[in-house]
């Protein structure tokens, strides 16, 4: 009896413990469930043991309870993606903090309080003052960081945000300020401390995150500015990178696992600022003819700014915000583009970054004797004047190409007189015969020995002396116009008779010094002449026929791009660099989306557009799926800016260039022409 008794009793305690067990857990769910909720708008608000979280569809953030730091922060233009959620935009460890004087918020408890629209850090101790910091939510798109001192002023740095440029390379789009910038974060210049880039700039501005989206930000005070800092991981400067150990790589890798630090200063003592922070809508083109709404186009959507990156230092606009764009022979991509692109309400936008990346070359870049661009590459010339053409279109800036009339006019010679053997084609400084020893080649497909008479070149020649030729028709510049056409209808005669190969059916890539024709179905070269209007429609469609064929052969899908070659070029072509160069990887056969625009637009040119089509949304839909870059400088063959056909990165840094390819959805899909050249005012 005894024993059944007490059998009885443990049964009892078992279930009065599992009883209370379940009304734990229950308890427990309960309080979970009731610490989520939304605040104005679609907006989810949370709390847990460490961090106060909010997120809607275009924005995430936390922000740390046992001291004011700002941990994730993740934006998405588009509210469509998950990746704003995947990918924290800000620097582990470093986050967003406050700052009074040199004294920083990072681990300074003080008491949290969670608000109805979001939370206050209450009297945190700075420097000799007690802050209160606040996070308000106004809307899925909007918050505000209310920063007020509670026993005297503002003076200075008051916050900061440490972004992370191998999650996104961050461009600051505002005008920059005479005010110099932090020497906080300077050392002396050697190998292993390179110089720290820097500037200030006015607000509100823009910090466009490529892949992510935009945000604007703006103060309550004139007297509040930005400061950005491009900061280096000390532990990964003065690398050696291999066989292609150049060092503005080396310095770029060590900023790509750094920080670009952005940071918020008053220039007169204020009682308190704040700062609004509004997720943008994408910046694409919006204009008549043109219909971006169907799902197709989220990828255009997505990253069409992704093609404008600023480089702060000179604030012009190269490939990336390392890379400046003065005389560069990408400038005339992201210039292609600007005629359709919105620019931002800001005091500095595409538009200004473009004249300045034209300016400083005209100023500062014209070699005198040879009347061409100095800098990287050889085609920088040639580069320029298609960009300064577009940039004429885009903003009848008429005051500003009669500034630099004479300027213009001698890059045109320095055009026309590369023309050596007076046969009507140009040549290169460079005799094409192999690639190897001394410089052989100088152009935008730097893998191979382009050179002497290069079809590439060539073509954009003919491009810019076109552009140009109207630019000295509008100034009544009759001789010089003369001279361009003249030159023009001798290119039209000779190009096919100079660079059609017979024997393949498509037209060469250079002709080197020795006669030799190097011709790999280059994709580019054939589809620009094609567009451009140089091949006749019947061989046009021959061409890209037989192209489509070749590359199905060898199993491009076109889910990432079109292959700049479709036969590998031979070792002697191409620099000695296997593991860089080898068939299938980077230029030799790998996939770019600046070589896919040209490919696209001539099937589209020619009327094959269901070809097009499949091209072109195949790889719309991956650029909305997958991420497009992988941040400023991870490392050689690390980078998706460039992939081989089965998709491995092939690349090295933030290319600005693969994102040329949506261009063909207005002037191919939609067959939307660029707008007409004005008068002059």
């Amino acid at each position: 009896m005894k024993k059944k008794l007490n059998q009885t009793f443990v049964l009892f305690c078992f279930f009065v413990f599992t009883m209370i067990s379940v009304m734990q857990a229950s308890e427990s769910q309960s309080v979970e469930k009731h610490n989520i909720k939304t605040i104005n708008g679609d907006v989810n608000f949370s709390v847990s043991d460490e961090f106060v979280t909010f997120k809607s569809p275009f924005f995430a953030m936390s922000w740390y309870k046992n001291f004011p730091m700002l941990s994730y922060w993740g934006v998405e233009s588009g509210g469509r993606s998950h990746h704003y959620a995947e990918r924290n935009l800000l620097r582990p460890g470093l986050g967003g903090t406050f700052v009074s004087y040199t004294d920083n918020s990072f681990g300074k408890k003080g008491a949290i309080k969670v608000l109805d629209d979001g939370l206050c850090y209450e009297s945190v101790a700075l420097g000799n003052h007690r802050l209160n910091c606040s996070v308000h939510i106004l809307g899925p798109r909007q918050y505000k960081i209310l920063i007020k001192c509670m026993d005297g002023s503002l003076n200075g740095e008051i916050f900061r945000i440490a972004t992370a440029p191998d999650v996104a390379p961050v461009s600051v789009w505002s005008k920059k300020l005479n005010v110099p910038a932090s020497k906080e974060y300077d050392e002396p210049v050697s190998i292993y401390s390179p110089p720290v880039e820097k500037a200030s700039f006015e607000l509100p501005s823009v910090f466009s995150f490529p892949d992510y989206g935009n945000v604007r930000i703006e103060a309550n005070d004139p007297n509040v500015y930005i400061q950005e800092h491009l900061l280096p991981d000390k532990s990964n400067v003065g690398l050696n990178l291999g066989l292609g150990n150049v060092g503005g790589h080396t310095r770029r890798v060590a900023v790509h696992l750094g920080s670009v630090v952005l940071s918020f200063h008053t220039l007169v003592p204020l009682k308190e600022v704040e700062l609004m922070f509004t997720v943008m809508d994408e910046n694409y083109p919006h204009m008549a003819g043109c219909d971006f709404s169907d799902a197709k186009f989220d990828g255009l959507k997505r990253c069409w700014q992704n093609n404008f990156t600023l480089d702060p230092a000179t604030m012009s606009m190269g490939d990336n915000i390392l890379l400046n764009g003065i005389g560069h022979i990408s400038l005339y991509f992201k210039s292609d583009l600007l005629p359709f692109t919105p620019r931002f309400s800001t005091s500095y936008s595409m538009n200004d970054a473009m004249k300045e990346s034209i300016e400083l070359a005209l100023l500062n870049n014209i070699d005198q004797k040879t009347n061409r661009l100095k800098g990287f590459a050889y085609e920088g010339t040639e580069s320029t004047l298609i960009a300064i053409y577009n940039y004429l279109l885009t903003t009848n800036d008429w005051a500003f190409i009669k500034t630099y009339q004479k300027q213009i006019t001698q890059l045109v010679h320095g055009v026309l007189d590369t023309d050596v053997d007076h046969d009507g084609i140009l040549e290169d400084p460079f005799h094409g015969n192999y690639l190897g020893g001394n410089i052989t080649s100088s152009c935008w497909w730097d893998d191979f020995a382009f050179g002497y008479k290069n079809a590439y070149r060539n073509l954009l020649a003919y491009r810019a002396l076109s552009s140009t030729g109207k630019i000295f028709h509008k100034l009544h510049l009759y001789t010089e116009e003369k001279e361009i056409n003249l030159f023009l209808a001798s290119f039209r005669e000779e190009f096919h008779k100079t660079f059609y190969n017979k024997k393949s059916g498509f037209y060469a890539g250079w002709i080197s010094q020795d006669g030799h024709i190097h011709d790999y179905a280059f994709t580019f070269v054939n589809s620009t002449a094609i567009y451009l209007g140089l091949v006749p429609q019947k061989l046009s469609k021959s061409i890209l026929s037989k192209m489509l064929l070749m590359m199905e052969k060898e199993k491009y899908d076109f889910v990432y791009g079109v292959p700049g070659n479709i036969i590998p070029v031979d070792k002697k072509d191409r620099i000695d660099w296997d593991e860089m160069c080898r068939w299938g990887r980077y230029e030799n056969g790998g996939l770019c989306g600046q070589t896919a625009y040209h490919f696209i637009q001539a099937l589209y040119t020619v009327g094959m557009k269901k070809e097009a089509d499949r091209i072109l949304f195949s790889m719309m839909a991956t650029f909305e799926r997958d991420y497009t870059h992988s941040g400023l400088m991870p490392g050689y063959q690390k980078s998706i800016d460039w992939r081989t056909k089965g998709g491995e990165p092939c690349g090295y840094n933030y290319l600005a260039d693969n994102y040329y390819f949506l261009l063909a959805a207005i002037t191919g899909f939609y067959n939307i022409p660029y707008p007409e050249l004005q008068n002059p005012d």
